[in-house]
């Protein structure tokens, strides 16, 4: 059989999909079951792939088969790195986290574009008013801004309505794209937040535990009011960076939002002198659950408000991580269906503001498909009823 025509691709560009997604010459090779040898031919012009090869590749790399035909682009802005691990640079990236932090630009310019379509105004970017970097000055901003009341907090009965409460707030109230990404390691990623532009965007690990992903939306948030985001792992430590100072300053800031401290302090078990030591597992348990937050970020917030000593935090400290670790990978992802899934990853805003294009009649039914990943159209009825449906009850 004749060997069908070579495609009219350049090397520069396949060799821009495989480093752009972060795969070497061995596991991209292997990927598309060719020899390392005929990938680096490829790459360095010496031979050229058929156009079933290209769409292969195409398919490995996760990008349109058009993207061949033209010249190597822009790759997006690279989001700046706050995570302890200083080998964790973009070059050691995993094929996931790259994919992520793609759609969360694509979404946020897909964002743009749609409202336009619809005639929206352009909206103005939140910030907190007088610029300050004050954890408390900038946790009283934040709530305002999502204008969450305590006895609303309070009401949520579980872990996932209080997290779909707060990006809900972060959505409508602050006007951010709320996404989840999974299939990455909490070891590498707790989340990220873009802040350029009227659209800001907060990505959260979609495997980490419900308590978690609650905290990382408010530290992601503190980020984008400070106009300083990236990508986070929400260590607690006291570095010499300021990268370091950076993280502690948003994680004082998310617990400040979460668990504001004259709310704290009023509560009848902190009714005692500064430093007392007498803390229950019962106590911190009934408490965390009130503020829908971590044991860990409980036992932290008592001792930033002089409730308990810093022996009990670090006394603690296994044990909690050790819950943690039991609790990343979060159960219901096994059971949940497509589209509560794609609602969830793409985000209910951005989904409904698809819908609505579509229903106006901005774009039709293949362009809301591609919006939303490029989905089978005929997945649209119940994506639109996941993403109308109330949220609260999840």
């Amino acid at each position: 059989m004749p060997r069908t025509p070579s495609a009219p691709v350049a090397p520069a560009l396949i060799r821009w999909a495989r480093q752009s997604f972060g795969l070497s010459l061995e596991e991209a090779a292997k990927k598309q079951r060719i020899t390392t040898d005929r990938l680096a031919e490829w790459e360095a012009g010496e031979d050229a792939p058929t156009v079933a090869q290209l769409r292969a590749a195409a398919r490995v790399y996760r990008r349109p088969l058009a993207v061949f035909l033209n010249e190597p682009p822009d790759d997006f802005e690279a989001i700046k790195d706050f995570r302890r691990a200083r080998l964790a640079t973009k070059e050691s990236w995993s094929p996931p986290l790259r994919l992520a932090i793609r759609r969360a630009h694509e979404q946020q310019d897909a964002a743009a574009d749609l409202r336009h379509l619809l005639g929206e105004e352009s909206r103005e970017r939140v910030s907190v008013e007088d610029g300050s970097r004050s954890p408390k000055a900038v946790a009283a901003g934040a709530r305002r801004i999502l204008g969450v009341e305590l006895d609303t907090q309070f009401s949520w009965r579980t872990e996932y309505q209080a997290l779909n409460g707060w990006i809900s707030a972060l959505e409508n109230e602050a006007h951010t794209l709320v996404l989840q990404a999974g299939e990455i390691s909490t070891g590498e990623m707790r989340g990220f937040s873009i802040a350029n532009g009227t659209n800001p965007v907060i990505v959260l690990n979609a495997t980490d535990a419900v308590r978690g992903r609650i905290f990382t939306a408010i530290h992601e948030f503190a980020h984008i009011l400070l106009n300083d985001a990236g990508l986070c792992d929400l260590h607690d430590r006291n570095g010499p960076s300021p990268d370091d100072q950076t993280e502690l300053l948003c994680n004082e800031i998310a617990a400040a939002v979460l668990m504001p401290a004259e709310a704290l302090l009023s509560e009848p078990t902190l009714a005692r002198d500064e430093g007392e030591q007498r803390w229950t597992n019962a106590e911190i348990a009934r408490l965390a659950d009130k503020y829908s937050v971590s044991r860990e970020a409980l036992v932290r917030r008592l001792v930033s408000v002089r409730r308990a000593p810093w022996e009990l935090y670090w006394s603690k400290r296994f044990e909690f991580e050790r819950a943690y670790r039991s609790r990343t990978l979060d159960k219901k992802t096994f059971g949940v269906s497509y589209q509560r899934r794609r609602v969830r990853d793409y985000g209910r805003s951005y989904v409904r503001l698809v819908l609505d294009a579509y229903h106006e009649g901005r774009i039709n039914t293949l362009d809301a498909a591609d919006y939303l990943g490029g989905v089978n159209v005929r997945h649209l009825p119940k994506i639109e009823l996941e993403a109308y449906r109330n949220a609260a009850a999840s």
